[in-house]
């Protein structure tokens, strides 16, 4: 099948590898012209421009970092809505507003052309090996469409409904991501405050009611290592819990937890750690609390 790829960051470009190598053509394009290089001496064809793309692929993927880019890429002047055929599809793993997924969704059947939001989550390893959590929304058979290019890149593929259903999804599953992420920090900082050894806090928990997927990535691939090297950005997860937020509001839900756990995420942006990953949020509390999460090991 004849595809495209625009967005070839973390996620974006172990996502078009795996396309690459289930043997389909691939045309790519992303602001940074090296990953484009990377991706054309793996088998992909370099495109200089979205409408570029539009004209080589009958499915393109988007990997964008917030919904402006979103439309842009799609429906800009040289966008994709300037070249795709009618019949084509468009597939945004993008995180965005449901409220941006639903307007581009509805300029995109003004030309005959397929969109479906389809948010991920599993990171950088999960979009390596191909087995990412894909949350869907859009028209039925455009989802199954895609089944099979969704089968290549992730092992739980779900269809949520309606254009817009997949970002929901995907916010409230990063709403959770970030109270828990604050939580986490709250947590060990207690801990290490009152002479706890984090490492065998950590172990306690793994076998306890407090365990969770957050405390698995957060205490021994950042924490306990002091290295916060970001699979995901604070900045990211701020920006996200910014959309959920704004989500809730329009459905008149207040996020409490939510809300506070924002601020929290904010302020340790505020003191310089945004662009470190999310688990970084510690740091802003370690402070607070003079005291550092060592282990006596």
């Amino acid at each position: 099948m004849k595809l495209g790829f625009i967005g070839l960051g973390k996620m974006g470009k172990p996502m078009a590898l795996n396309l690459l190598k289930a043997g389909h053509e691939l045309a790519v394009y992303n602001r940074s012209t090296q990953v484009v290089a990377e991706l054309a001496a793996a088998g992909a064809s370099a495109a200089s421009s979205a409408a570029e793309v539009g004209k080589r692929a009958e499915v393109v993927f988007l990997c964008l970092p917030v919904g402006k880019d979103v439309k842009e890429i799609v429906a800009g002047e040289d966008g994709l809505l300037t070249t795709l055929k009618p019949g084509s599809l468009i597939i945004d793993h993008s995180t965005i507003s449901p409220a941006d997924s639903r307007e581009i969704f509805a300029k995109c059947q003004e030309f005959g052309i397929g969109f479906l939001d389809a948010p991920i989550s599993g990171g950088v390893v999960g979009a390596e090996k191909g087995t990412l959590s894909i949350m869907v929304g859009g028209a039925k058979a455009d989802f199954d469409r895609a089944m099979p290019l969704f089968e290549i890149l992730g092992e739980d593929i779900t269809y949520l409904g309606d254009s817009g259903s997949g970002e929901v999804m995907k916010l409230i599953n990063n709403l959770l991501v970030g109270i828990t992420n604050a939580a986490l920090a709250e947590a060990f900082v207690l801990a290490a405050k009152s002479g706890l050894d984090p490492k065998q806090v950590l172990a306690v928990l793994e076998k306890a009611t407090g365990d969770s997927a957050m405390l698995r990535r957060n205490l021994p691939n950042f924490i306990l290592k002091q290295d916060y090297s970001p699979a995901f950005t604070l900045d990211m997860l701020n920006k996200d819990m910014g959309l959920a937020e704004e989500y809730a509001m329009a459905q008149g839900v207040r996020l409490l937890l939510g809300s506070l756990a924002h601020q929290i995420g904010r302020e340790a942006a505020y003191s310089g750690y945004g662009a470190e990953d999310m688990a970084a949020v510690v740091k802003v509390l370690e402070d607070l609390a003079g005291v550092k999460i060592v282990s006596a090991e």
